[in-house]
């Protein structure tokens, strides 16, 4: 009974401490609104840079692969919606495929949201834990440019199963041209 309590204060505390939220309100009357009748309006081939970004690992690829081979400037982006629950990504250089990626998540609130990925590292081996959540929502601006909303990574630092910290990375948009 005791570890069923421990387990259940646990998974409380990590509920409450990485929430990371999306505002979408920021956003109001800046993109098109995608669901899915509409979803075939993302796509298109994109810039993987964005210029506009503080931010190094912004590349449009970076945020699905954490490749460091994809934070090329000059690499193009095409991006299909398959279905209503799925996107191919696909990377060229040079008019040459290097890397495919499909993506799993569903429409909602007039984006695309993609199914939460959860993440976990050991920092000091079984002694400190940081564990994480992270959405993302991938959108068309009424300019025709793709919009990713990042929430930021919102995580918990454990000490052996003793939360030190709660986190929220802050929410990120960043926009990337259509080439086509």
């Amino acid at each position: 009974m005791r570890r069923y309590n421990t387990f259940i204060i646990l998974s409380l505390l990590l509920l409450i401490c990485s929430c990371s939220t999306i505002r979408l309100k920021s956003r109001k009357g800046k993109d098109i609104h995608l669901d899915v009748s509409t979803f075939d309006k993302i796509n298109g081939d994109y810039k993987n840079s964005n210029s506009e970004s503080l931010y190094f690992q912004s590349t449009l690829y970076n945020n699905f692969n954490d490749n460091s081979i994809y934070r090329k400037n000059k690499l193009q982006i095409n991006i299909e919606a398959l279905d209503k629950h799925h996107i191919k990504l696909r990377v060229f250089d040079n008019e040459t495929i290097i890397d495919s990626l499909t993506i799993k998540g569903k429409y909602r609130r007039g984006y695309f949201k993609i199914k939460r990925q959860w993440n976990s590292s050991f920092i000091f081996g079984p002694l400190i834990w940081v564990l994480g959540d992270n959405f993302k929502y991938l959108g068309v601006t009424k300019e025709n440019k793709l919009v990713i909303i990042d929430s930021g990574n919102g995580g918990v630092m454990l000490l052996v199963a003793f939360p030190i910290m709660g986190a929220g990375g802050g929410q990120v948009e960043n926009e990337y041209e259509r080439i086509k």
